[in-house]
């Protein structure tokens, strides 16, 4: 099928009659049904759903304890205040990634240390972190789901012994070396947002391998409380925060977990097919794989060569908005937000990271997708390709 040529933004037809999201959460009866009867439990809240939950992912990805909490956000805050982050304390990350991985670093009065990225990945580039001696934490982002280079970050910890976090919420369902990731740091953060792998609503989870840890972070999601047994008595020992997450996500998320094997198998079947149906295009870089690695692909964001097209990336965007293809952008170096910016952070920090953002667009993949609907998205860029070049 040939696109039109008249762009909707200009008054043409659009591709799609109806609002393709750039993601969006899969559910079906089953997923209700197990909502359903948790909501029929006992407990709809700290009950036996949660500690189900945790398990079966822990053991998914063979690490020793993990710990679910509200969201993503919640789980690294709780991370940075068990890695005793404060004022004065630094720790490394990508600008690359979504505010909460530095705003957890924030939120403990730590400082936050932003390094750049590499071209192929955008993943944040072992060879280029500098001196490391004064650094506590080093988080990594598996940014659109793509594994970062964790053989490198481990051997570089061994040198300058920093704790090595993976900001995996893009990634749950990737792997590396052919085995699922989630084993690859001292401490591991997914996200269940419904945009992600698989959804609980909100949420997320952390996972360690100390069992003190882990009772730290159960500590700190419910006010810094601990029980000794005693009914009806409790200590509160330190500053924590009300991070609990529900049976009733953990239900949602334990049938959703069923189903990750077919949503990534998907997912990259999509990878494959845009890679196919793009690759002939030369505005266009495609986003790469880390070798040895395979992508859970929770985005995938197309570098665009505006320089060369008769368009702004804003007016892109919004002509693809007009086509009703709901293309996005991820992301905004963090530094250059107002609020890192009035911190002192200044633009050209992180030049690969930086130039990336001004080109890049998300265009749409998620496991709910049909074949239609990528054709949809492809023929509404070669559309805006046509009119603009």
């Amino acid at each position: 099928m040939k696109a039109a040529s008249k762009l909707a933004l200009k008054g043409g037809s659009p591709i799609r009659k109806t609002w393709l999201p750039y993601s969006h959460q899969v559910i079906d009866e089953s997923d209700i049904h197990s909502v359903t009867r948790a909501l029929r439990g006992d407990l709809i809240t700290r009950g036996p759903e949660v500690e189900g939950f945790e398990k079966a992912i822990a053991e998914l990805v063979e690490m020793p304890y993990s710990v679910a909490f509200s969201s993503a956000t919640a789980a690294l805050h709780a991370v940075m205040s068990m890695y005793k982050v404060g004022p004065g304390v630094k720790v490394l990350t990508t600008p690359n990634t979504f505010a909460a991985t530095a705003n957890a670093v924030r939120y403990c009065n730590g400082e936050v240390v932003f390094k750049d990225v590499e071209r192929e990945t955008m993943n944040l580039d072992p060879k280029t972190l500098g001196d490391l001696s004064n650094i506590k934490v080093l988080t990594a982002v598996d940014f659109a789901g793509n594994p970062c280079r964790y053989s490198e970050f481990r051997e570089l910890q061994k040198r300058h012994q920093f704790k090595l976090v993976d900001d995996a919420s893009h990634s749950l369902g990737s792997s590396v070396q052919e085995k699922l990731l989630g084993a690859e740091a001292d401490c591991t953060i997914f996200s269940f947002h419904p945009v992600k792998g698989i959804t609980t609503g909100e949420g997320g989870m952390a996972l360690v391998r100390d069992k003190e840890e882990a009772n730290y972070l159960r500590e700190f999601r419910s006010h810094g409380i601990r029980r000794n047994g005693v009914p009806g008595y409790y200590e509160q020992h330190f500053l924590g925060f009300n991070y609990n997450i529900t049976d009733l996500q953990c239900a949602l998320g334990l049938s959703q977990l069923k189903k990750l094997p077919r949503f990534i198998k998907r997912r990259q079947e999509l990878a494959e097919m845009y890679r196919e149906r793009l690759k002939a295009f030369s505005l266009f870089e495609l986003p790469d794989e880390t070798p040895s690695a395979r992508s859970a692909w929770h985005l995938y964001p197309l570098r665009v060569r505006f320089k060369d097209l008769k368009i702004s990336r804003e007016d892109f965007l919004r002509a693809l908005h007009a086509e009703n293809i709901g293309a996005n952008v991820h992301y905004i170096p963090v530094y250059w937000h107002p609020y890192y910016q009035e911190l002192g952070y200044k633009k050209g920090l992180c030049p690969v990271a930086e130039d990336s953002y001004l080109n890049e667009v998300s265009i749409p993949l998620s496991s709910g997708m049909t074949d239609q609907d990528l054709e949809d998205v492809c023929m509404a860029l070669e559309k805006l390709i046509a009119s603009c070049s």
